[in-house]
């Protein structure tokens, strides 16, 4: 007979009434029933708060907390469903997402034949709030590699890796963290970083480290990939990813992690600034006034610490030199666009 761990579902919700009805009916409609909905309101103004508590009105397992302050972040959030937990399992669970009714029962079942600390679902990444032409992506248990064989076949969901090898994995994002972690393991490891940019992706990734083991099952978590998100709004914060991957380095040094991990991790600093630095060159007029300034020493800071890294790396000087030319091709197209536009040739 299977167990039915009690599993805990976390929400943190800032003005989210547009997508409100979405995260909460997908758990209310999931096939398991022994779950609770901890659903923390970060001081929203829009009438958040009072659409959790008709729902919680209605089914005793929606518990609802509001916050004295606003966080800034969905760390908070996160950390205030930490402390009042009452589950065996904590899944992660976005405010504009949702889970597939099926989720929690695949998940307590691979909990039941695995013992594991960790499992993690199919993702499915929507994107429609960007561009209709945007075509949904399904991220199936772990991304292929570049290059390379491993011992694990990719999108293979009977895998199970050590935390090490999924905290090495997770490091440039081959395998996600929208997942359900022991409550156990959690309070084993480090709180979120409120004050910290990413700091999810941090927490997670060390969560990783200090499973026993991470599994993969069926069903899906559903990402709504949004305009005016976190993730796509373009202001000073977006491009502050260096202090968790500085973080992140830490980690690694203190746990003498020296290899593998810390390769993949240069290489994911190499990214990291390769994608802000093009993402700064296309988009900076669009910066909010008065955060320019504020974003360049951001992304400075963020290439010192790559030069610390990478300097002996042939790779460092083949990215800066791409991007130097990159930035000078598109001040020269700006240039032509504005002087055509100038003599009437182009609208």
């Amino acid at each position: 007979m299977m167990k039915e761990p009690l599993i805990s579902v976390v929400t943190p919700f800032y003005n989210a009434m547009r997508f409100i009805e979405t995260p909460l009916n997908s758990v209310l409609n999931q096939t398991y029933q022994n779950w609770e909905y901890i659903c923390v309101d970060d001081c929203s103004t829009d009438g958040t708060l009072e659409k959790l508590r008709e729902y919680a009105a209605k089914d005793p397992r929606i518990k609802v907390f509001a916050r004295e302050k606003n966080s800034g972040s969905a760390a908070g959030g996160f950390n205030v469903g930490i402390d009042v937990a009452k589950g065996d399992y904590f899944q992660i669970l976005g405010h504009d997402d949702e889970l597939s009714p099926d989720l929690l029962e695949n998940i307590a079942k691979r909990i039941n034949e695995t013992n594991a600390d960790v499992v993690i679902p199919d993702v499915r990444m929507v994107g429609k709030e960007l561009s209709e032409d945007i075509e949904d992506f399904d991220f199936v248990a772990i991304l292929p590699p570049n290059k390379g064989k491993e011992r694990y076949k990719t999108n293979d969901r009977s895998v199970v890796l050590s935390g090490r090898e999924a905290f090495a994995l997770s490091i440039n994002c081959r395998i996600h963290g929208w997942a359900c972690f022991s409550l156990d393991l959690i309070r084993r490891s480090d709180r979120l970083h409120e004050d910290l940019s990413n700091s999810d992706e941090l927490w997670t990734r060390t969560l990783f480290l200090n499973a026993n083991k991470v599994v993969f099952c069926e069903g899906r978590y559903v990402y709504l990939r949004r305009k005016d998100s976190i993730c796509t709004k373009v202001n000073a914060n977006s491009f502050n990813a260096f202090k968790a991957l500085e973080r992140l380095r830490d980690i690694l040094k203190e746990k003498n992690l020296r290899n593998p991990e810390m390769k993949i991790w240069k290489k994911e600093v190499l990214s990291k600034i390769r994608t802000l630095s093009y993402r700064y060159i296309f988009c900076k007029n669009l910066l909010p006034p008065g955060e320019d300034v504020k974003t360049r020493e951001i992304l400075r800071q963020g290439w010192k610490m790559a030069f610390r890294a990478c300097w002996h790396d042939i790779r460092f000087y083949t990215t800066a030199l791409r991007i130097k030319t990159t930035a000078r091709r598109y001040k020269k197209y700006l240039a032509l666009k504005k002087n055509l536009q100038k003599k009437g040739m182009l609208a």
